[in-house]
C-alpha cells in the first residue's frame, strides 16, 4: 500500500478540485443568482470577493492536510463504494474547517497559521470572522446543486445542525478555560471538550459518507465514533506539537498555547502533578497570557518536568487504539480499512 502521505496527497487533489468547482475564487452576479436567486435591486460582488473569497482562498492555498474530507472518502470506499461519487460533498467539512480556523485565530489572538500571518492579521478581524461564518453555511449549497435525494439531504442537514452546535459548545469551553472564567478543569472535561470541538467535524465527515453509502444506523454510528476518537487523538498530538514541535514544520508559533493560556491535557496533568509552588508558577504564567519567550519556555520546561508530554502521547495512543478496535468490529478487512488504519496512525505520530 502507498504511504499515508501519498494517500493523503491523492485525496487532497480530489478535495481541492471540488473546492475550486463549488467555491469560486471570484464570484459574479450569475453565481449569486445561482445560490440566492434574482436580486430585488442589484448585487455588488466586488465586496464579496475582497472580504470572503479572497481571504478564504488565501487560507486554503497555504495547504493543510485535508484529512477530514480524506477520511470521508476513505470511509465511503471502505463501505464498498467509489469515493469519486461523493467527491463534491468533501467541500462541506473542509470549508467549515477553514472557517473555524479563521474565527478561532481571532478568538485566540493567534499570529500565524500554516506558516503565514493569520487571516485576521492580514484582512482584519471583522473580515476574518464574517468569512469564517460564511463558510459554515456556503458549502451546504452543494446539496442542492447535486440533487441529493430528500431523505439523505435531511439526514445530512440534521447531522450538520448537531455538529455546529457541538463545535460551538466545545469552543465555548476552550475560551472560558483560557480566559480564566473557570478555575479548575479535569482530564475528563478536557477530553469532552476536544470531542465536541475537534471530534464533531471529523465525525460529521464520516457520517456523511455512511449516509451516502446507505450504511446501517449501527455502522454509521460506529464509523462516526471511530472518526471522533481519532480526531481527539489528533488534537492531543497538535497540543504536543505546539510545545515540542519543529516550528518550521508545524506552521504555527511554538508555545502559542501557553501565551493563550490554554488548558490542554498536558497543562491539566502538570498542574495536578507538579509540586505546589511550581504548579502555581505554571498557573500564573498561563493566566498572564504572556508573549515573553523566556516565560513561555519556563512553562514548557515545567510541563516537561511533570512528564506531561509523555503522558499526553500515551493518552493519544490509547484513544487511537480504541478507535481502531471500533473500526475492526465495524468494517471488513480490505484496502479501504487499511487506509483508515494508516490515517489514524499518521494523525497521532505526525510532526506537522
Amino acid at each position: 500500500m502507498e504511504s499515508v502521505a501519498e494517500i493523503l496527497s491523492e485525496y487532497a487533489r480530489i478535495v481541492n478540485d471540488a473546492l475550486r468547482k463549488y467555491i469560486p475564487r471570484r464570484v459574479d452576479e450569475a453565481y449569486l443568482r445561482s445560490i440566492l436567486g434574482e436580486a430585488e435591486y442589484r448585487y455588488e460582488v466586488e465586496s464579496l470577493n475582497k472580504s470572503i473569497f479572497e481571504p478564504f482562498w488565501d487560507l486554503v492555498d497555504r495547504g493543510g492536510k485535508r484529512w477530514r474530507p480524506a477520511l470521508m472518502l476513505m470511509v465511503y470506499e471502505a463501505l464498498g463504494r467509489d469515493p469519486r461519487e461523493i467527491a463534491p460533498l468533501t467541500v462541506i467539512p473542509e470549508a467549515i474547517h477553514n472557517g473555524t480556523l479563521a474565527v478561532d485565530d481571532v478568538e485566540d489572538g493567534s499570529e500565524f497559521r500554516r506558516g503565514k500571518p493569520c487571516i485576521h492579521r492580514i484582512y482584519g478581524e471583522d473580515v476574518a470572522i464574517n468569512m469564517g461564518n460564511t463558510m459554515y453555511y456556503l458549502p451546504l449549497t452543494v446539496l442542492e446543486k447535486l440533487g441529493i435525494p430528500p431523505e439523505k439531504k435531511l439526514k445530512i442537514l440534521d447531522e450538520y445542525v448537531e455538529t455546529m452546535l457541538r463545535l460551538s459548545l466545545g469552543q465555548a469551553m476552550d475560551i472560558a478555560w483560557h480566559r480564566g472564567l473557570v478555575e479548575k478543569v479535569d482530564e475528563d472535561q478536557y477530553l469532552q471538550m476536544a470531542l465536541l470541538k475537534t471530534g464533531a467535524l471529523a465525525g460529521f465527515a464520516a457520517k456523511i459518507a455512511a449516509i451516502m453509502a446507505e450504511a446501517s444506523e449501527e455502522e454509521a454510528e460506529r464509523v462516526q465514533r471511530f472518526a471522533e476518537l481519532v480526531a481527539v487523538a489528533f488534537q492531543i498530538q497538535d497540543d504536543i506539537l505546539n510545545l515540542a514541535g519543529d516550528e518550521a514544520k508545524y506552521g504555527k508559533e511554538i508555545g502559542g498555547d501557553i501565551s493563550e493560556g490554554k488548558r490542554t491535557l498536558m497543562v491539566i496533568h502538570a498542574l495536578r502533578h507538579l509540586p505546589k509552588a511550581e504548579a502555581e508558577k505554571l498557573r500564573r504564567i498561563l493566566d498572564m497570557q504572556t508573549k515573553d519567550r523566556g516565560m513561555i519556555l519556563e512553562a514548557i520546561q515545567l510541563i516537561r518536568k511533570a512528564g506531561s508530554i509523555e503522558y499526553a502521547k500515551e493518552v493519544s495512543r490509547k484513544l487511537a487504539e480504541r478507535a481502531l478496535r471500533i473500526l475492526h468490529e465495524t468494517l471488513p478487512e480490505g484496502a479501504g480499512r487499511r487506509k483508515l488504519e494508516a490515517l489514524a496512525g499518521f494523525l497521532i505520530t505526525r510532526e506537522y
